[in-house]
C-alpha cells in the first residue's frame, strides 16, 4: 500500500485552520468548524472507543460474522484468487500489481515520481491507490472553505481521522500476521509468518503485508463518513460499494490480496468511520455537558459558584 496518507494529511491541514465560525445545523445535526489537527488528536480516543465497542453485547453478532466469514474465505482463498485470475485473463484485464505510468518532477535535488494507470486493470487498482480519496477530501475542503460549510469541513476531517485511526490497527496486524500476498506466495493460500523480523518485513513488504487490506479499510471508512453526513444523497453507498467491489476483484486478479483479507478490513473501516462521525457532530437540540466554575462575591462572602449543564 502506497504512503498515501501523507498528501491526505497535508490537504486536510487546510481544512483545520482555526477560524471564528458559529456551529451550523444541517440534517438535524450540529456541525462545529473542526479545530486545528482534530483528526490527529482523535486517533487514540477512536481506537479506545473501537475496542470498548467490540466487547459490548450488541457487537457479538457482527464480530462472529467477521470472524466466521474470514475463516471461510481463508479456507477457500487459493481457489478464489485462481478464479479471479482466470476471469481477468478471459476479460483481458491486466494482472500487473503496479502502476506502470510515471510522472515525475524535481523539488530541488530530489525527484518525486507518481504512478498512474496505463490500462484497465491498473485503472481498477488505482481506485484504491489513495488519489481518489485525496481528491474527494480535497473537494470537501475547497467547498467547505469557499462556502463556509462546516459539514463539508467536518466530512474531510472525519475522513482523515477514520483512515488514520483504522490504519493503526491495519498496520499493527500486518506487522504481526506477516501474510504473503498472492503474487509472492510460496504455497497455496500464502504463508503466515507471525511476528516477522521487522527488518525483513521492510525489505520485502509484499511477503508479509497482505492481512488485512488497508485499501478496503480506507475506502470503507471514507464511504461511511460521507454517506453518514450526507444521507440526502442515497446513491453514495451504492456507488461507493460498487467501486470497492471492482477494486476487491482486481486486487485478487493482480495478486495483491486474498479474499480472506477483506471482511476485517471492511469492519474496521465501517467502525472507525462511524466513530469519527459521532465524534464530529451531535444531534441538534442536544447540549453537551459542561462544568463551569466562576468567582462568587456576596457582600463579605467570597467563594466559587459551580454550575453543571447537561
Amino acid at each position: 500500500m502506497r504512503s498515501k496518507l501523507i498528501p491526505c494529511v497535508v490537504a486536510l491541514l487546510l481544512a483545520t485552520v482555526p477560524v471564528a465560525a458559529a456551529p451550523q445545523v444541517q440534517d438535524d445535526h450540529v456541525y462545529d468548524h473542526p479545530r486545528k489537527l482534530d483528526f490527529l488528536r482523535n486517533v487514540i480516543p477512536d481506537n479506545r472507543d473501537f475496542f470498548l465497542q467490540i466487547f459490548r453485547r450488541e457487537a457479538a453478532f457482527p464480530v462472529v460474522t467477521v470472524l466466521g466469514s474470514t475463516a471461510l474465505l481463508i479456507w477457500k482463498d487459493q481457489e478464489l484468487v485462481d478464479a479471479a485470475h482466470r476471469l481477468g485473463t478471459r476479460w483481458r484485464i491486466s494482472h500487473d500489481p503496479d502502476q506502470t505510468g510515471r510522472y515525475g518532477f524535481h523539488v530541488g535535488p530530489t525527484r518525486l515520481e507518481f504512478g498512474f494507470p496505463k490500462n484497465l486493470g491498473q485503472g481498477m487498482y488505482f481506485l484504491g491507490d489513495g488519489w481518489l480519496q485525496l481528491g474527494t477530501a480535497g473537494g470537501f475542503v475547497a467547498y467547505g472553505l469557499t462556502q463556509d460549510d462546516n459539514r463539508a469541513l467536518q466530512t474531510a476531517s472525519q475522513m482523515a481521522e477514520s483512515v488514520l485511526a483504522s490504519g493503526v490497527i491495519v498496520q499493527t496486524l500486518k506487522h504481526v500476521t506477516g501474510r504473503e500476498s498472492p503474487f509472492r506466495s510460496e504455497k497455496k493460500g500464502g504463508t503466515w509468518r507471525f511476528f516477522p523480523n521487522q527488518i525483513d518485513y521492510h525489505k520485502n513488504v509484499a511477503k508479509y503485508d497482505a492481512f488485512p487490506s488497508g485499501h478496503l479499510a480506507a475506502g470503507m471508512a471514507s464511504i461511511t463518513v460521507i454517506s453518514s453526513n450526507y444521507p440526502e444523497y442515497p446513491a453514495i453507498c451504492p456507488i461507493g460499494y460498487t467501486l470497492m467491489g471492482i477494486l476487491s476483484f482486481q486486487m485478487m486478479n493482480n495478486g495483491v490480496h486474498w479474499a480472506g483479507d477483506y471482511p476485517l478490513a471492511l469492519a474496521l473501516g465501517y467502525g472507525f468511520g462511524k466513530i469519527a462521525v459521532n465524534r464530529g457532530r451531535k444531534k441538534a437540540g442536544r447540549q453537551a455537558s459542561e462544568l463551569t466554575i466562576r468567582p462568587l462575591t456576596a457582600g463579605s462572602v467570597r467563594g466559587f459558584n459551580l454550575e453543571y449543564r447537561f
